[in-house]
Formats: C-alpha cells, structure tokens, sequence
C-alpha cells in the first residue's frame, strides 16, 4: 500500500513538473516572433548582417520546442504570429514615419522587446571568451592533458 501511495504521489509530482510555465512560454513564443520579423526586416531594409540574430532565433525554436505540447501547439502558432506582426509593426514605423518622435520611440521599443529576448539566453561572460582565446594553459588542463599522454 506505501509503495502504491508513493507512485501515485510520484505520478502527480511528474505530471505537474511536466508542465511549462506559462509565462516562460508566453516569453519564448513572442521572442520567436520577434526575432523572426527583424531577420526579415534587415534581410529586406538593409545589408546588415542577421547572422547573430538567425542564431538566436534557432536557439529560442529549441527551447521552444522542448515547452510546446499538443495541446499549446495551435494556440503558441497564434501567439508567435502576433508577436512577429506587432513587431513588424513597430519595424515598419521606425523605418518609415515621417513623425521623428513616432519614428524614435518605434525603434527604442523594438530595440527593449529584443533585449528582454537575449535575457532568456545563456551568452558567454566576456571574461570566459578572452579566457578561451588565451594560450594559457591552467594547473587542471596540464594535468588532464599529462594523464591523456601518459594513458597513451
């Protein structure tokens, strides 16, 4: 009976961690809308380069994909079609307002819904790339790499 108990509790515990938070998903969908209109809007406005931006976006699809069930799966296509339109709108109104205060504000707001988007991804510490672009060779490595040789 203890055994059946503690099952059941384990399937209830399994079965509500299970479940994404609703508004991580809610983030991560719009983020994937967002940043989907602003590849097309520097694919079609300027020659700047969306490598960066394509990468991002791929990394959002991932954790995306990990979070959608299906029973979310229609409603988040909704969700994420909205956000890449309300971006492109404020998009469109940065680029072609003729109100400069209009013009203004349109690309500080797309510029803060894109930096609440990179708050959700894991990016390395400056320090750590300027570590790994260095040729120093730290106690730990020297000793991993004299065990790999002396394993040889």
């Amino acid at each position: 009976m203890k055994t059946l108990g503690y099952a059941s509790c384990f399937t209830c515990l399994a079965a509500t961690a299970a479940k994404p938070d609703e508004d991580l998903l809610r983030r991560v969908t719009d983020c994937v809308g967002r940043l989907s209109a602003q590849i097309e809007h520097h694919w079609l406005l300027s020659d700047q380069p969306t490598e960066q931006i394509e990468t991002q976006r791929a990394h959002m699809e991932d954790i995306l994909d990990a979070l959608v069930t299906p029973d979310t799966a229609t409603r988040i296509l909704s969700n994420r079609i909205d956000a890449k339109m309300a971006h492109a709108t404020l998009l469109t109104q940065a680029a072609f307002s003729k109100d400069d205060r209009r013009a203004a504000w349109a690309e500080k707001r797309a510029k803060q819904e894109l930096s609440q988007c990179g708050t959700i991804l894991l990016e390395p510490a400056p320090e750590s790339v300027a570590m790994a672009d260095s040729t120093h060779v730290s106690e730990i490595e020297s000793v991993n790499q004299g065990t790999w040789q002396a394993s040889q």
